[in-house]
């Protein structure tokens, strides 16, 4: 099903004449958050403000109580996906707060309440102030950032992982290879990707250059970023160490309810902590 809308998609790009980037992008503008405190008190979170080029970017720390902090303490810098705003992940932030990790998550311009509009280049500018708005945190250890992308997020994450800094470990959930094979998977036409998106969001080409342990997770039923096309030959091309974990029965969005949410957990704990 997925599959066929995004072929309908592609055909209505092409007789139209436009970009495929708004089929990544989110568009709806957003006027204030909505954030269940279930899990997370509001006490135990803040939103943020930062400016990335010209646009205003929000986000959202959320650090564990200092009774519960143990050191070193890694802070995951969250990379979320496409189409949504920060509010649709926060079930992701509340597993990783559960796990006792301090979360930024932040929204890339055009997404929720942050300014402007989306790009391939303004993703890269985006995940730089997100990285440095962490940097300027006194109660942030620099040398404990994990950066953690999910689908879409694993364009910038690998950016930040790659040319910005070294940081304790990446994490990629359900991530494409390009913008290319994004296309190509999504038809069974042999259209460049090119023709249809205005960046190349080739995270093939950077995954080569991760110096950092690399975890990297994937549904066997992601009938969106097929395994095969994407992951299978993402980590092939990722340097050790390394560890590809097939998620069976996972589609692109359910990997750790399908895990289990006390397995996943305990998955990223022992990755990132070695316990």
């Amino acid at each position: 099903m997925i599959r066929r809308i995004v072929t309908i998609a592609l055909f209505g790009a092409l007789l139209g004449g436009c970009s495929m980037d708004s089929f990544l992008f989110n568009t709806l503008p957003l006027e204030s958050y909505e954030l269940s405190s279930a899990v997370i008190p509001e006490a135990h979170r803040q939103e943020v403000t930062l400016r990335s080029g010209q646009e205003t970017l929000y986000g959202f720390f959320v650090r564990q109580p200092d009774s519960l902090r143990i050191e070193p303490h890694p802070t995951v810098l969250y990379h979320h996906g496409n189409k949504h705003h920060l509010q649709h992940y926060w079930d992701r932030v509340e597993l990783l707060y559960r796990a006792g990790f301090d979360v930024f998550i932040y929204d890339y311009r055009g997404f929720g309440k942050s300014s402007g509009s989306s790009s391939e280049d303004g993703l890269r500018a985006d995940a730089a102030a997100a990285l440095n708005y962490l940097r300027t945190r006194a109660d942030v250890d620099t040398t404990q950032i994990v950066d953690y992308g999910y689908s879409l997020g694993g364009f910038p994450c690998l950016y930040t992982a790659t040319t910005l800094h070294r940081p304790k470990a990446v994490i990629t959930e359900s991530i494409f290879a390009s913008a290319e094979d994004l296309i190509q998977s999504g038809t069974l036409l042999d259209i460049p990707g090119g023709y249809l998106m205005e960046g190349a969001y080739d995270n093939a080409a950077q995954i080569g250059n991760v110096k950092a342990p690399l975890l990297m997770l994937h549904g066997t039923a992601d009938t969106f970023i097929g395994i095969e096309r994407h992951g299978e030959p993402l980590f092939a091309l990722a340097p050790t160490p390394k560890i590809f974990r097939r998620i069976e029965g996972a589609g692109h969005d359910n990997i750790p309810a399908t895990m289990g949410n006390d397995f996943y957990i305990e998955l990223i704990n022992t990755f990132v902590r070695g316990r």
